[in-house]
């Protein structure tokens, strides 16, 4: 089955569409930035390279956008435009900090000058692997293969040319320096092979690039400035520099590779890539075709397929396998772009382990050398010293760990989660936690609290599982008397409300906490808008933060799947017998949250956080992450057949088209509470659900 003839790349590029103003999601409040800033570059699933359209855009590098956060947003242009192709990006995030676009390749015509103009980006097309475009009067394709990127261009008149500039790192620079960098120690040669090489050190990172044109009668020459230079090697220092060829045809391939080694790397890299543009092509689109097989859905619904297909495509794109590369004093096994692990862990990640064990074991071994190498886990980890978003989290790549642990990830043993787990106690910045059972954010104290729970599930160690305990019952700290999150703390990206219905390791604590399950019910229907007022999202250019600060403070309510800090909130429902809201909330996130096209991605898509929520509703089971379980939600296809990590297969079927659950069986036995552990899950089988049209 040709799975990628389903996939939108395009899938969340631009802005929403559209916020639901009928049914649930209508009263749900979009919190974030209203667009899901996605690329439809040129990738592999978790591939170094990736390359696309650059424009400078925020936050990818492509497309329109000035930086934002929440409402509306103001454009650079009202037009997609184009300066040339870069290489590395993000994939969904926003305010990252660092923000890659290396190596900007741009055929032009006429004087060194014209590579620095931007052209209006027409007639894209892109499919998994390939992305194509008219930027002026040249014909662009590329794709990548696992070390290299591919360049095709096709001149529609004499005089061809193309540049690499490797000063690019970020964004436009209208957006002002925290948007982009200033490469270091930046040295450029020419070889007697005909290749270009460059090195520097890009935010904190020394990066070794070649790159080698094929075409008829290829002249090469280095440019400081808009000064073509007679010299083979140059160490320039200005704001413009790189590689100028030219060449006696109409079309050319350009390959650039990159390696964090050395110069041999990169050049072995290029020259090992030896198949032709459409052959390289190719294996990208069956690669794809083989990662996307891992889940098999049948469905009538055409338009479902194709979201369903296009969200598990974006689910795949990060974290990046750099193995064999050394980044960050982490050699060989090390991943980056996990960006961050606050949107990842509830979901992105569950789906690698579950489903895709070679890569899982490879965030596995990362994250355990990120642990032993910098003497933590850091929230945010990518290809750059730069370490943002700290404040969102604590603990998180514990839950991981425990996600592999329970799938069979070989090297998540239960010695390493303890090793890791005793290094994250111990840190200085954590004592607030393990002496006093508090943290400046209380949001903190539910991450540590659970990671604990969760870790004395898993070790062997008696002594150390009684400490693990104890510190997880400051869980009840966190909250206040009315059952919500205490008032005492800030919150990030969000209020009080928005992390009080977290799927804790005790949901019957947190539901006494909550004053007994009719309480939690109705908290939790509050929170969701039942019987309650829509709201009109605010879409406005200006002043958004402080009318959306004011909508969160009146009604408290769900992030809409437009933020990830809530997005496993609905299924909270299950632990106070109300599986019907349950079923009613994951129709209003199929049908009305998700849509299709570039708006189809109902906020910023985290690298893969949003799209891999979408998944697993889609396919009615839901992880929980660090625990050893899944959660039964509502099937929207009929029938839908996992490849698991372990070899085995996993089978959801569903039993007509009614709006809820009458039973559901595993195996052939009935599942009590909607609850399956992770571990008999992995063993395979099928899961049938009968459907009823009665709550």
């Amino acid at each position: 089955m040709d799975y990628c003839r389903y996939v939108d790349v395009f899938l969340g590029n631009g802005e929403i569409n559209p916020p639901p103003t009928e049914g649930e999601a209508s009263k749900w409040l979009f919190v974030k930035a209203q667009c899901g800033n996605t690329v439809p570059h040129a990738a592999l699933p978790f591939g170094k390279m990736t390359a696309g359209a650059y424009s400078g855009g925020y936050p990818c590098g492509y497309g329109t956008h000035h930086p934002n956060s929440c409402g509306g947003i103001h454009k650079l242009w009202d037009k997609n435009m184009v300066k040339g192709f870069s290489h590395i990006h993000h994939s969904g995030t926003g305010a990252i900090q660092y923000y890659y676009n290396y190596a900007v390749v741009t055929p032009f015509y006429g004087e060194l000058t014209a590579a620095d103009e931007y052209h209006e980006l027409r007639d894209e097309q892109a499919q998994p692997g390939y992305y194509s475009a008219n930027m002026g009067d040249v014909f662009c394709e590329l794709t990548v293969g696992k070390n290299t990127a591919y360049h095709h261009y096709f001149f529609e008149k004499e005089g061809g040319r193309v540049a690499v500039d490797f000063a690019n790192d970020g964004l436009h620079k209208l957006f002002g320096s925290s948007y982009f960098g200033v490469p270091e120690d930046v040295h450029m040669e020419l070889n007697a092979s005909g290749e270009v090489l460059a090195s520097g050190v890009y935010k904190g990172v020394r990066l070794y690039f070649c790159v080698s044109v094929e075409g008829v009668n290829v002249r090469a020459a280095l440019y400081d400035g808009n000064n073509v230079l007679s010299v083979t090697k140059a160490d320039p220092s200005g704001e413009k520099y790189g590689a100028v060829y030219d060449f006696d045809c109409d079309s050319v391939i350009v390959k650039v590779s990159l390696s964090t080694l050395n110069y041999d790397r990169a050049k072995a890299n290029v020259r090992e890539s030896l198949d032709s543009f459409d052959t390289t092509m190719n294996k990208a689109y069956d690669c794809w075709n083989r990662f996307l097989s891992k889940i098999h859905i049948e469905t009538d619904d055409e338009e479902l397929k194709g979201k369903f297909y296009s969200n598990l495509y974006h689910s795949l794109i990060k974290p990046v396998d750099m193995t064999g590369e050394n980044v960050l004093g982490i050699r060989d096994d090390v991943c980056v772009d996990f960006a961050t692990f606050w949107d990842m862990y509830k979901t992105a990640l569950p789906l690698i382990c579950t489903m895709y064990p070679d890569m899982a074991d490879k965030i596995v071994k990362s994250i355990i050398n990120i642990s032993r190498t910098h003497g933590k886990l850091l929230c945010s980890f990518g290809m750059a010293d730069v370490y943002p978003c700290e404040e969102q989290s604590r603990m998180l790549a514990i839950y991981t760990l425990c996600d592999a642990y329970y799938r069979g990830i070989p090297s998540a043993t239960a010695e390493v989660i303890e090793e890791c787990t005793h290094r994250e106690l111990e840190r200085d910045d954590f004592q607030d936690f393990v002496k006093k059972g508090v943290c400046g954010r209380y949001t903190h104290i539910l991450d540590m609290a659970d990671a604990c729970a969760n870790v004395a599930d898993i070790t062997a160690d008696k002594d150390f599982a009684h400490k693990l305990r104890d510190l997880a019952a400051n869980l009840v700290n966190a909250y206040g008397s009315d059952g919500i999150l205490s008032k005492k703390s800030p919150y990030y990206e969000g209020d009080r409300y928005t992390y009080s219905f977290r799927l804790h390791n005790d949901m019957e604590k947190r539901i006494e906490l909550a004053g007994g399950r009719d309480r939690f019910i109705t908290l939790l229907d509050n929170f969701f808008g039942f019987d309650g007022e829509k709201i009109n999202q605010v879409r406005d250019l200006d002043g958004a933060f402080d009318k959306i600060e004011g909508l969160l403070h009146k009604y408290h309510r769900f992030e809409a799947f437009n933020n990830e800090p809530d997005m496993e909130a609905p299924y909270a429902y299950i632990y106070a017998g109300r599986h019907d809201r349950t079923c009613e909330i994951l129709t209003e996130c199929v049908y009305n949250s998700f849509g299709t096209g570039t708006g189809g991605i109902p906020g910023n898509n985290d690298s893969g956080g949003l799209s891999s929520c979408f998944v697993w509703n889609v396919l009615g089971i839901f992880p929980v992450s660090g625990q050893n379980l899944f959660l039964l939600g509502k099937p929207f296809v009929d029938r839908s057949k996992l490849a698991l990590s372990g070899k085995n297969t996993l089978e959801i079927i569903r039993n007509g088209d009614g709006e809820y659950i009458e039973r559901v069986t595993f195996n052939g036995a009935a599942v009590e509470n909607y609850k399956i552990p992770a571990t008999d899950i992995m063993k395979g089988g099928i899961i049938e659900f009968f459907m009823c049209d009665e709550k």
